[in-house]
């Protein structure tokens, strides 16, 4: 099996992918993996969080640009659990919360220096090592344009945890789908990433207060250290399904699926299915 005790530290010089993924999320894995084979050969570092032993089989076999590692066991970790794991149902029945908190403390123990954290109901369907160059000028993040309406945190946030500089509360608008990080370089806004995780452990009122889990938090970190500028402002980066004449065309998903995906989508680089099932329903 693919399967190593997690890093604590990045390797210096490396670059690669980092996601998670459970046993309903394993389809969206396939194609991740898949799209990103013939494209800069860059490693994919998964988390399992609670993959089969028929699905890791599977990717020992035929994924070999896939790492599987076991989700940290740190205390940081163990605490989120701990807190949000009897967290009322989400819409989607098979989704459970405690993991939606996590990404931050997965990212950073990514064993590459340069990583991309890509959902894994994400298809790279051109562009990685571009998208990798623009890490060079600091770390990236992608809009939201699935439900851009929702981002926002509550004004209660900023309330329990001020921000010490002007703001707009209302902006970036960002989907914690897609984000890049140099793990040496970007420490700082790491750690700003997950203080307002850490503080919601302990406080339902700020965990109310931030939007869509992580993703409210990672919102806040831009807002706190004036990040904004590091949004790309071209959704093709990290495009919805819905957006896209996939929603109303789907096409037969076979060997040939990806091929016609981008000959589909030419202007697209990476395509989300943001929880939508993968493959579109026929």
């Amino acid at each position: 099996m693919n399967s190593v005790e997690p890093h604590t530290t990045a390797k210096p010089g490396t670059a690669g992918i980092v996601t998670m993924a459970d046993a309903n999320y394993f389809p969206g894995l396939q194609l991740l993996s898949s799209s990103t084979s013939g494209d800069g050969s860059l490693p994919i570092c998964c988390f399992d969080s609670g993959l089969t032993g028929a699905q890791l089989h599977e990717i020992d076999r035929l994924m070999p640009n896939v790492l599987v590692l076991p989700i940290p066991q740190t205390p940081a970790i163990l605490r989120i659990k701990e807190r949000f794991e009897s967290s009322a149902p989400l819409a989607k029945k098979t989704k459970r919360v405690w993991p939606l908190w996590i990404c931050p403390h997965l990212i950073e123990r990514a064993p590459f220096q340069r990583v991309f954290w890509l959902d894994c109901d994400i298809a790279v369907l051109r562009r990685l090592p571009e998208l990798f160059a623009k890490l060079d000028g600091g770390p990236v993040f992608t809009l939201e344009n699935n439900a851009p309406q929702a981002s926002p945190n509550k004004p209660q946030l900023y309330e329990l945890l001020p921000i010490r500089r002007a703001f707009d509360p209302a902006r970036p608008v960002v989907n914690g789908g897609v984000s890049g990080w140099d793990l040496i370089r970007d420490r700082e806004v790491l750690q700003t990433y997950k203080l307002p995780i850490e503080c919601a452990i302990d406080d339902p009122q700020i965990s109310d207060a931030i939007s869509w889990h992580d993703q409210g938090s990672l919102i806040w970190a831009l807002q706190s250290l004036g990040l904004e500028h590091r949004v790309l402002q071209d959704t093709n980066w990290n495009l919805c399904v819905k957006h896209t004449p996939l929603a109303q065309n789907p096409i037969p998903y076979d060997s040939e699926f990806l091929a016609r995906l981008r000959n589909m989508l030419p202007d697209v680089n990476l395509l989300h299915w943001n929880g939508y099932p993968v493959p579109w329903p026929t």
